[in-house]
């Protein structure tokens, strides 16, 4: 199976979809993607290898850059879709800007407190803690209040500051107890090592990387529903609103291709990997088989999606965890006050039923 790749003016441009013996580029719709290098979100060329998007009359022209970068992209209208989580849209929505979660991908637990047992040897992780204390909250209180003091390091931008705010909201601390530092993702590992940050909560590339170095984990996002954080493509409603056709069609190719994934691992992860490779994130297959359906949760159609996301007792349940993430920024003077709908940010509720 042949996919055609040009590359197009502008760095990290190409432009992907078209499968021999398919439809030809003229009778394509071309969605422009702002995407970051993360196993979840490079799925996508899983789907353009095996024909799925050209299938549904779609040719993703993709520019590679960093998470923040492809939000921005996304603002200032030189892509279509890009990369994003919950807080990313809560966010812009308080400034303004129309995007809502439109394509999920995947449901993130996968944010470790990532540290070094050598330097902080008295230090206990969450599972050791909770061999003995059976209440939870309990549990998370005991095991943030080791670290009381810290220099923290998150993106504030994405999802793994909403996700720690709310672990200190359920352990009831308080984010002052700590030295947050906002870094990028790619220079939390670097700070990490250093010495420069005691903690770094990051994506999972991220946390594979300290993990080899001998860095252990404090605790995760697993510790509770709250502070599993929802994440995909964002989009813009009035471009939705305008293109709803081609939304539906390519929620339908996004949800094909994470069942393919699924259903054929040892096909995919390679292809994963080798895409991550040429934007210079080192993952292997084996490490992506390890995270996948473990550490992040991947929606594989309707039947999943409305069972786990959008019933109210589903495992993701999304107004639980945008009511909580909003709440939280609220608590932390990052958002004053938003008055969209939260149903607005979350608009895979219209098209996931469509596909």
């Amino acid at each position: 199976m042949n996919t055609k790749i040009s590359a197009l003016l502008g760095a990290g441009l190409v432009s992907l979809g078209l499968m021999a013996g398919s439809a030809s580029a003229q009778d394509l719709d071309v969605v422009r993607v702002g995407l970051s290098a993360f196993q979840d979100v490079n799925s996508i060329y899983v789907g353009i290898e095996q024909g799925i998007f050209a299938e549904e009359g779609i040719q993703l022209e993709i520019q590679n850059t960093d998470w923040p970068s492809a939000n921005e992209l996304l603002i200032g209208g030189h892509v279509d879709i890009a990369t994003a989580s919950d807080t990313d849209i809560m966010l812009q929505n308080a400034n303004g800007i129309d995007t809502t979660m439109a394509f999920p991908v995947f449901y993130f637990a996968g944010g470790g407190l990532m540290y070094d047992p050598r330097v902080h040897a008295d230090w206990r992780p969450l599972a050791d803690i909770q061999a003995t204390e059976t209440d939870v909250t309990a549990a998370m209180r005991a095991t943030l209040e080791q670290a009381k003091g810290a220099r923290v390091g998150v993106s504030a931008g994405g999802g793994e500051y909403a996700a720690f705010i709310e672990m200190l909201r359920l352990a009831g601390l308080e984010a002052s107890d700590y030295q947050i530092i906002d870094l990028a993702q790619e220079e939390l590992p670097p700070a990490l090592l250093s010495g420069s940050i005691d903690i770094m909560i990051s994506g999972i590339p991220q946390r594979l990387a300290v993990l080899k170095q001998g860095y252990a984990t404090l605790m995760d996002q697993s510790a509770a529903p709250s502070t599993i954080n929802h994440a995909g493509f964002s989009a813009k409603r009035s471009w939705i609103d305008a293109n709803m056709d081609l939304a539906v069609r390519l929620e339908r190719a996004i949800m094909r291709t994470l069942d393919f994934v699924e259903k054929n691992p040892d096909e995919s992860f390679p292809i994963i990997a080798e895409r991550l490779r040429q934007s210079g994130t080192e993952i292997s297959p084996e490490e992506i088989a390890s995270v996948w359906n473990v550490m992040e949760f991947f929606p594989n159609g309707k039947d999943w999606y409305q069972e786990n996301v959008a019933s109210e007792d589903g495992r993701f349940y999304w107004r639980d965890r945008f009511s909580t993430a909003l709440d939280n920024m609220k608590a932390e003077g990052r958002i004053r006050e938003l008055a969209v709908p939260l149903e607005d940010l979350n608009y895979a509720l219209k098209l996931v039923p469509q596909i």
